[in-house]
């Protein structure tokens, strides 16, 4: 199976560094030009079936990027829910104490990333099982991008996850 996995274009609050989380923020000017350059390397591979987190930004990402390709909107898709740190900027959170694995911090309200690496791995599963000969495209967010690339790739032993960052509507390739 080849998984492409697309990042959504950018957003107001990606230029100030917000953790946007469960916000349903839409992608601004710049984002929609960066969905419209992806749909230029996506439109040379033949994607059979889109599955897209059910966030604004997400959704307008995968109209522009892949036109006509049917959409599946799948919650496991969504971002990490931030919790307290939800609107706050990137320099205000610890990220190597957010984003370990191995110590996986429990918080108030924010979901541990244990919990979402396992949201991850459950789709994944799934996709696996039923689109075994299929090309996949996931629209999602920096977060399960993150995810996916040390699903792949494998863990670092110290379990900080912050090595790997995504750039808004990049695009990753991985062959499962």
């Amino acid at each position: 199976m080849q998984l492409y996995v697309l990042r959504h274009g950018q957003t107001d609050g990606n230029i100030v560094q917000m953790m946007q989380g469960s916000r349903d923020i839409e992608l601004n000017d710049t984002g929609r030009a960066q969905a419209r350059h992806a749909r230029e390397v996506l439109k040379q591979i033949p994607i059979d079936l889109i599955i897209c987190s059910p966030k604004k930004r997400t959704r307008e990402t995968a109209a522009l990027a892949c036109p006509g390709v049917p959409i599946i909107y799948d919650q496991r898709l969504r971002s990490r829910e931030h919790g307290e740190f939800e609107g706050l900027s990137r320099e205000q959170v610890n990220l190597k104490e957010y984003w370990n694995i191995r110590e996986n911090k429990q918080y108030e309200r924010a979901e541990s990333v244990q919990d979402l690496y396992q949201r991850v791995v459950s789709l994944i599963g799934e996709i696996k099982q039923k689109y075994t000969d299929k090309t996949i495209l996931l629209v999602t967010h920096s977060g399960i991008a993150r995810i996916l690339y040390y699903y792949i790739h494998g863990i670092p032993s110290d379990g900080d996850l912050t090595g790997y960052e995504s750039v808004n509507a990049s695009i990753e390739h991985y062959e499962i």
